[in-house]
């Protein structure tokens, strides 16, 4: 009997022991994969070319498996990316965690606090580096900076190129001593160019990216800039003889600069759909050999030029810079591209901005630069130039001679809506409702009232 119930004290000693163990594992197997857990960062940004290459490199490379971090994007056109972007803000839900800002937009995103200072995970040793001080300032500074605090990192880049078919050009005369093609210096000659090239519906002499919207404001820019005005003054501009923080187009010179782009699409020099070009028709029109030259996007520059499968004019396509003002004394102004960038910045209410910064300097960052800019990504690092990216891109001499004379938009958080104003008033005068004098200036009086005043009544 004795030895009958040692062996079952010792069969009972085993079972605990054995479902001990059993729970134990469980436990650890739980634990683990609870450390394994994949977390998911979701992205809302522009359907461009360096968030598509970043996103691809991405993918392909082991961070997802390396960090367990699962990123997954919704890539929009411009204005239903900001309404998408809104719509989370105003819910607190953190549907995106990482959201692309336009450079203009970057004051409105950041007073309004819908995104999160980089700057704690920046100085976390822990975290991988954002490379700073190979980041390019003049793009930095304008598009991810906001009162000394570092608010989104440039993604791409943008800005104004001058783009000409160098077929186009020779076959007109316009050309060197040396018999190469020679684009126009000046605004003068970009008309005269124009004229000259136009011959419609077969090639229209330029082209205008005047999608109603910020499109339209993008592309006025320069025209404004060149002519001496801005959007508002002590923003983009500092006039001495005009009210700070007052809008800037209603300048005489502003009016001219107006009158001069609203004469390109009156006069048949560009297609009349140009109405409706955003950054995917607006490159199109280039690629089928539709458009002679013109003040291009960054966005149509380059590879979806020389892309086989989709461009027309190969190797037919050249790049300069601007055309400059000509001036009352002869001389000419130096030009003034468009700059700017949209910039990735981190949702503040993402239940993961760490895991989130991660998948930002990723997509940003320094290791992939040589990768991201052979496959047609925009330029925002020193580190992007560089001898092969200049043989395979000839443009891109020209992008890094653009930036210390090219201007950003104003960022400051009335922009948004002053340009809403400013572009549904041009679109209506290109669209032939009014004359372009008398609807700007009204325009101009409303932004001042409704929008400025409101916020500077000091300047009023």
């Amino acid at each position: 009997k004795e030895e009958n119930s040692m062996s079952k004290k010792k069969a009972t000693i085993l079972v605990v022991t054995i479902v001990i163990f059993c729970l134990t594992f469980a436990m650890v197997q739980v634990f683990a994969k609870e450390q394994k857990k994949e977390i998911k960062i979701t992205i809302c940004a522009l359907r461009d070319i360096s968030t598509t290459t970043a996103l691809d490199l991405l993918k392909e490379s082991d961070f997802e498996e390396r960090t367990g971090i699962i990123v997954e994007a919704n890539l929009l056109e411009y204005a239903p990316m900001v309404q998408a972007h809104k719509m989370d803000f105003m819910s607190g839900a953190g549907n995106y965690d990482i959201v692309a800002i336009d450079q203009p937009s970057l004051g409105l995103y950041v007073t309004s606090d819908w995104v999160a200072a980089l700057d704690f995970y920046v100085n976390d040793k822990s975290l991988p580096s954002i490379d700073r001080e190979d980041l390019i300032p003049a793009l930095l500074e304008p598009c991810g900076i906001w009162e000394g605090f570092l608010y989104a990192i440039p993604m791409g880049s943008y800005g104004n190129l001058f783009g000409y078919r160098k077929d186009l050009l020779k076959e007109a005369g316009f050309v060197d001593s040396a018999g190469n093609p020679k684009p126009p210096a000046t605004f003068k000659e970009f008309y005269e160019y124009a004229k000259k090239l136009n011959n419609p519906p077969k090639v229209y002499g330029t082209a205008l990216y005047a999608h109603k919207g910020e499109y339209l404001s993008y592309d006025v820019g320069s025209y404004l800039w060149s002519w001496g005005a801005g959007f508002i003054n002590g923003s983009d501009v500092n006039l001495e003889d005009w009210p700070k923080y007052h809008v800037a187009w209603d300048t005489p010179q502003g009016i001219e600069a107006l009158k001069f782009y609203v004469k390109l699409y009156k006069e048949g020099l560009v297609p009349k759909d140009s109405l409706n070009y955003d950054h995917t028709r607006f490159t199109e029109v280039f690629q089928v050999g539709k458009v002679a030259m013109g003040l291009m996007i960054g966005e149509a520059v380059g590879e979806p030029m020389e892309n086989p499968d989709k461009s027309r004019v190969r190797g037919l396509m050249d790049y300069a810079p601007m055309p400059g003002k000509l001036r009352a004394d002869g001389s000419i102004a130096p030009p003034i591209p468009h700059i700017g960038a949209h910039s990735l910045a981190i949702n503040k209410d993402s239940k993961n901005t760490k895991e989130a910064f991660m998948v930002l300097q990723f997509l940003t960052g320094k290791d992939i630069a040589k990768e991201y800019i052979l496959r047609g990504g925009k330029p925002f690092r020193f580190s992007h130039f560089f001898e092969e990216a200049y043989e395979k891109y000839p443009h891109m001499r020209a992008t890094r001679n653009n930036m210390p004379t090219g201007k950003c938009r104003p960022n400051i958080p009335e922009y948004p809506a002053v340009s809403e104003i400013f572009s549904t008033a041009l679109h209506g005068v290109l669209a032939g409702e009014g004359d372009v004098e008398k609807v700007m200036k009204a325009a101009a009086r409303r932004a001042n009232k409704e929008v400025l005043k409101p916020s500077y009544p000091e300047y009023y």
